[in-house]
């Protein structure tokens, strides 16, 4: 009997992106970034659940405090 290896899929595509910011003189701010295209899908469907749910406990609050009796 022989072995058959399972066909190797290509690394999904690396996304990468830098900025930096100076304040002043002496003061600077670096930062870079590496995310795959599976990564962005999942950081939008948290951005966008999280959007949501605030939406949601906004309206209810105003809900409530419309439901206080007033002294």
């Amino acid at each position: 009997m022989t072995k058959q290896s399972l066909p190797t899929l290509p690394p999904p595509p690396v996304h990468r992106a830098k900025a930096a910011i100076r304040f002043g003189r002496r003061a600077g701010l670096a930062a870079s970034v590496r995310i795959t295209s599976g990564g962005i899908l999942s950081v939008g469907a948290l951005v966008s659940g999280i959007l949501l749910s605030t939406a949601v406990l906004v309206r209810a609050s105003g809900r409530a405090r419309g439901a206080r009796p007033e002294n």
